[in-house]
């Protein structure tokens, strides 16, 4: 492992070697993926993402793994990895949280031109995902992605590599965290939802934001003001400073600006706290400002 500061709060760190089985075990263990909300687009070279949560102070780090027995070279983005402060990164320690940081990378693209990246979608609203495959090995969703960058040599590679793993969510507590991923390659983009425990390929799907694809919406769905605004503005994204700025148009979620207007009420509906379990995509407007005060 070699450890590289970029700025504070972002570094970017380079492996020859990790461990699959490590990364299973840790994941069972300690359940705490977190992945907030986010944005896909995908438009001819380009495919592009950002993290439309609030800002804070996680610890980011761009991951490089190296071509080895098999494996593709890749590069990705890895955050929110339990026990990654800025003062345990800098003190240089060696421990768990750098053996699971490859496992824990939410988007990448690897030497084969593949790419893929993870948003949430909402929990609850679907059952938990507890296995895609019974004849497979057990893999934690989010250690899929590595998976595909690590051996895909395209996106109907990679559907076939997550179909031979047995996919499961983990319940956290009162809730559980449930994804999709969108991958591309050179030729197409694709989406992979989990629905009742069964792999849904979405075909020549462009746009991800925070709800499913493959069903009509749940009630708790969000994401679908962002959703419209980059099928509005799709042709931005078919440069790099297009993407770019289409991209700042859903900067950061707007879930608590109440002046947004039109207010996204879809993005203050994906919360299990008390204070919004009531509001969902079907409540009409003038119900969620007494609920948010």
């Amino acid at each position: 492992l070699k450890l590289a500061k970029i700025t504070d709060y972002f570094y970017e760190v380079f492996y020859d070697d990790y461990d699959y089985a490590f990364a299973e075990k840790f994941n069972r263990e300690n359940n705490n993926p977190n992945l907030g909300a986010c944005s896909s687009v995908r438009n001819g070279n380009f495919h592009g993402r950002n993290y439309d949560w609030y800002y804070d102070e996680n610890v980011e780090f761009i991951v490089h793994t190296s071509a080895k027995d098999g494996r593709h070279a890749s590069v990705g983005i890895a955050t929110m990895v339990p026990g990654t402060s800025i003062d345990f990164v800098d003190s240089g320690l060696y421990t768990d949280g750098y053996k699971i940081l490859p496992f824990r990378v939410v988007d990448g693209i690897n030497d084969a031109g593949v790419a893929i990246n993870i948003n949430v979608v909402p929990f609850g609203d679907m059952p938990l995902t507890t296995g895609t495959n019974p004849d497979g090995e057990n893999m934690y969703f989010v250690s899929a992605i590595r998976y595909v960058l690590d051996y895909a040599d395209s996106v109907d590679s990679a559907v076939a590599l997550l179909k031979s793993k047995n996919l499961y969510a983990m319940n956290n507590g009162n809730k559980h965290e449930e994804a999709h991923f969108m991958i591309s390659d050179k030729d197409k983009t694709v989406i992979v939802e989990f629905i009742n425990n069964e792999i849904v390929v979405v075909e020549n799907a462009n746009i991800m934001t925070n709800f499913y694809m493959a069903v009509d919406k749940t009630p708790h769905s969000a994401g679908i003001e962002r959703f419209n605004l980059l099928t509005d503005n799709y042709d931005m994204a078919a440069t790099r400073d297009g993407m770019i700025a289409l991209l700042k148009k859903v900067w950061y979620s707007k879930a608590y600006d109440r002046n947004t207007n039109p207010f996204w009420y879809s993005e203050s509906v994906g919360d299990y706290r008390p204070l919004y379990k009531d509001l969902t995509i079907y409540s009409p407007l003038e119900d969620f400002e007494p609920v948010i005060n």
